[in-house]
């Protein structure tokens, strides 16, 4: 059987954490073992399939995190998949609901530029200041435009004929059941919002056991 060649791939995958890159890795339709390596790469990577598409992805090294270390595995993967065509940070992030936006655990959110905004709040382009609203001081790029026209394409077919999330995840477990009890869909008395005072009292046991009572 023949893989693919370095530059067969065009697609970027790089997680933060291993949890991350388990589930990351759980989605490829198809694994391929990785290609020739530049000598001066120092990622590890999963390469396969996704649909269509050829991916592939790599993690942060562990204990690392952080601007500086994701530029590093990026720069890192375009030595040895020189065709990439563009990159996504894909990982664990935290929302608040609102009365706009019905924010749950579980939830997958794809973000998109609104006016002079990319579309994702990076924490050093902003400030908070006693009692006054957050300031905006900056927004990261938006999307290639070729994203954003697929992510276009996307939000209509949700719209018609609703999303597979839910069954994407259960395939998932059913393939692999030792991801169950981490990564399936977690239940609905755990979705607490605490105020931003509220100090976590154990870090080595869970919320429901401590927090939720």
């Amino acid at each position: 059987m023949t893989y693919p060649r370095a530059e067969g791939y065009h697609i970027g995958w790089i997680s933060s954490l291993r949890t991350e890159y388990a589930v990351a890795w759980q989605l490829l339709d198809e694994a391929f073992p990785s290609p020739n390596l530049s000598a001066n790469d120092r990622n590890a990577y999963t390469c396969g399939r996704i649909g269509e598409h050829n991916v592939v992805m790599t993690c942060l090294a562990m204990g690392s995190y952080g601007l500086t270390s994701a530029a590093s595995a990026a720069t890192d993967m375009l030595r040895s998949f020189s065709a990439i065509r563009f990159g996504l940070m894909v990982g664990i992030g935290g929302g608040a609901p609102s009365e706009k936006h019905d924010i749950r655990l579980g939830d997958v959110v794809v973000s998109a530029p609104v006016g002079q905004r990319g579309g994702v709040m990076h924490y050093a382009f902003g400030k908070a200041i006693q009692n006054r609203a957050f300031e905006w001081t900056g927004s990261l790029n938006s999307p290639p435009e070729v994203l954003l026209r697929a992510a276009g394409k996307l939000a209509t077919l949700h719209e018609i004929h609703g999303h597979q999330i839910k069954s994407t995840i259960n395939d998932m477990i059913q393939k692999n059941t030792r991801l169950q009890r981490k990564y399936q869909k977690p239940p609905p008395q755990t979705d607490v919002l605490y105020k931003s005072s509220f100090t976590h009292p154990n870090d080595n046991e869970d919320c429901i056991e401590l927090c939720i009572k």
